[in-house]
């Protein structure tokens, strides 16, 4: 039997994509009711959604063609999944504080169903306490939230409350119905490992590069994308955990269900980290972000002119950066397994086999050590199909344990999403 979502459209800009949305969680495979809030009704209609869908839409609390049966409950009791899209902070305010005074939220009222919420709003309402503590509070009792994105909205602000594209709100539904279902062959060995493996974990993932500014408009910064930590995210909101990914300056797309926080400096990177771990104990923390390892003592409040630029570069005075993942190691050991990130180079000549593994072996003991991280993964970069920029990658797992430093090999270069389902893997009895 297909499976059953129930996709309530709320009253936001972003409702004229709800049919494309629906179009695309057909196109999973999934059978698809409709309801929509009265507001919604100025953004998208009835009839197109009816059309894509194929079910007459539902609107009304109070429906005599349907209330004989006490249709509000058997709405409520139909779906495997019930989404939210878009989901506005008026909705979700209404939906936290229990209030059931339009079909939309009585069915959320009444549901024993998965509710997932894709956020769209305006950055400052998103931003806003009073939906911070909604959006707490209905992860509490168990509710997914994905998104929202970074991006141009629709009041001409740029920043976060973008919903999620169709497509991905398609996926992320796909993969949460997929977690839900039994699996043949599913038991107590393929507990540490595989799509619901990490269900109720807290993970926190750092990524892509940090800047260090010599004045307004120039900085020294590296070549991250950002590809390898938005993996692991989404491998780790794909197994189940809640994700927080705090993300350097990339153009990359939110992973569905994973809670995005955007930084630009290593300063920044440390300050939102460790805020995420006062406020909750992690049962991961991944540094995968490249942080930058020199700052200008003295950065310029202005731009510099050409001939001023070359003379501060020249004679400037310099000092290292903060390392993030040392001091978050430092501050919070007992509250975290901390895995750090060790992108390292070799000499050219160097091809033998066994040879890369000595070398990168020994770059990663020490960084393990310096770092007093739990686990350290460590790669080769420079060279084809590993690194920043490749959309492959492989590399060693190094782990502390009272017999020493144990080590896995991740094999030949693999997409880095297959890679970040391996590490996760490697590393879930570790958590046990």
């Amino acid at each position: 039997m297909a499976p059953r979502v129930l996709l309530v459209v709320s009253g936001g800009i972003a409702a004229y994509k709800a049919p494309a949305l629906v179009r695309a969680l057909v196109a999973t495979g999934a059978s698809v009711q409709v309801i929509m809030t009265p507001a919604a009704a100025a953004f998208v209609t009835e009839l197109s959604l009816a059309t894509v869908s194929g079910r007459p839409v539902r609107t009304s609390l109070l429906d005599p063609a349907h209330e004989g049966a006490v249709g509000h409950i058997e709405l409520a009791d139909w779906p495997d999944l019930v989404l939210v899209a878009p989901a506005t902070a008026n909705i979700m305010a209404r939906a936290t504080v229990g209030m059931a005074d339009d079909l939309a939220t009585t069915v959320l009222l009444a549901t024993r169903a998965p509710v997932h919420w894709a956020p769209a709003m305006n950055t400052n309402m998103w931003r806003h306490p009073a939906t911070q503590e909604n959006l707490a509070r209905l992860k509490a009792r168990g509710h997914t939230v994905i998104g929202p994105d970074s991006g141009a909205l629709a009041c001409g602000w740029v920043g976060e409350g973008r919903m999620l594209d169709p497509e991905l709100l398609a996926e992320h539904v796909a993969t949460a119905l997929a977690d839900e279902a039994p699996r043949a062959g599913e038991g107590e060995d393929a507990e540490n490992a595989g799509p619901t493996s990490w269900r109720g974990r807290r993970v926190l993932v750092s990524a892509g590069p940090t800047r260090a500014h010599l004045d307004p408009v120039r900085f020294l910064t590296n070549a991250s994308t950002g590809a390898m930590g938005f993996e692991l995210a989404a491998a780790a909101a794909n197994r189940g955990a809640h994700v927080t990914l705090v993300a350097g300056p990339v153009h990359l797309a939110t992973p569905p269900g994973v809670e995005r926080r955007d930084v630009t400096t290593a300063d920044e990177m440390l300050a939102v980290m460790d805020a995420v771990l006062v406020e909750h104990p992690q049962d991961l923390v991944a540094m995968v972000a490249a942080v930058s390892d020199l700052v200008a003592a003295v950065p310029s409040p202005d731009k510099l002119p050409k001939a001023e630029l070359e003379t501060m570069l020249a004679s400037s005075p310099w000092r290292q950066g903060v390392d993030v993942l040392a001091t978050l190691v430092g501050r919070h050991r007992d509250h975290a397994y901390f895995l750090g990130f060790g992108a390292q180079t070799l000499p050219e000549t160097t091809s033998d086999p066994a040879a890369v593994t000595a070398g990168l072996r020994a770059l990663g003991e020490s960084k393990l050590a310096k770092k007093g991280c739990d686990a350290l993964f460590v790669n080769r970069v420079g060279v084809p199909d590993t690194g920043f920029g490749s959309h492959t990658n492989t590399g060693l797992l190094l782990r502390t344990s009272q017999a020493g430093v144990a080590m896995d090999d991740a094999g030949p270069p693999v997409p880095k999403s297959a890679l970040a389902a391996w590490i996760l893997d490697q590393l879930r009895p570790s958590l046990a």
